[in-house]
């Protein structure tokens, strides 16, 4: 509904106007008058709607900035939440709106899995460095997804597809470190004092992997 608002406040507005024009005007009582009228109107209302439908074909919205990824950006990612504030003002940017929206809830997600495992496991120690090298990657990931959509932003439309394909590889790259950290929290809530240091071993292992697999993608240049 939000992406079609303007087009619609466009499309009322119009009917309004046309409707006090041709009903208070006596415009009607002349034929040729009328004909005009009624031509101009109809041509307003296709150019204001093919307005709206251009910008739509280019993943943008009426009166929304040229670019919601600016110089002045990077330079504010001071803390997560920074992060955070430009993905959210990038969920109005149709190209990669469902990304944007997926990358709040995978940070919202890794929060919840950090807090879990600190209250099921022994704080500090592997646990920590493993958490911070998580939350390390989610913030990256951020970073590589605004850069790409400030490369969509100055794209043609027939070059997002490309572009698309890679702010969803990002995503994936998340999905799996999450999904091995939740393996890391069941391994983990399977056992006592006694035991800790051993078992977990193996779940500690597959996640410190999947973070040094990503980690050499990105230093080969396939995440970049």
């Amino acid at each position: 509904m939000k992406k079609y608002l303007g087009q619609i406040i466009f499309n009322c507005f119009a009917a309004a106007v046309g409707a006090v024009v041709f009903t208070s005007t006596g415009i009607l009582d002349n034929a040729a008058a009328a004909v005009l009228a009624i031509v101009a109107f109809m041509t307003a209302m296709c150019a204001g709607n093919y307005f709206f439908v251009k910008l739509a074909g280019e993943g943008k919205q009426a009166f929304q900035p040229d670019y919601i990824i600016t110089e002045q950006t990077f330079d504010s990612l001071n803390e997560p939440d920074d992060y955070i504030k430009v993905l959210k003002d990038l969920r109005n940017y149709s190209p990669c709106r469902q990304e944007a929206v997926r990358l709040i809830q995978q940070w919202e997600l890794f929060k919840k899995k950090s807090v879990t495992l600190n209250a099921i496991s022994y704080q500090g120690g592997v646990y920590e460095v493993v958490n911070q090298d998580v939350e390390s990657v989610m913030l990256n990931n951020m970073v590589l997804f605004m850069k790409r959509a400030a490369i969509m932003q100055s794209s043609a439309s027939n070059e997002l597809s490309e572009h698309r394909k890679y702010v969803r590889s990002l995503v994936a790259s998340n999905d799996k470190i999450l999904s091995d950290y939740t393996n890391l929290l069941i391994e983990a809530s399977q056992l006592t004092g006694t035991d800790s240091g051993k078992a977990e071993i193996k779940s500690l292992n597959l996640l410190i992997e999947s973070i040094r697999d990503y980690r050499k993608d990105l230093e080969s240049g396939e995440m970049q």
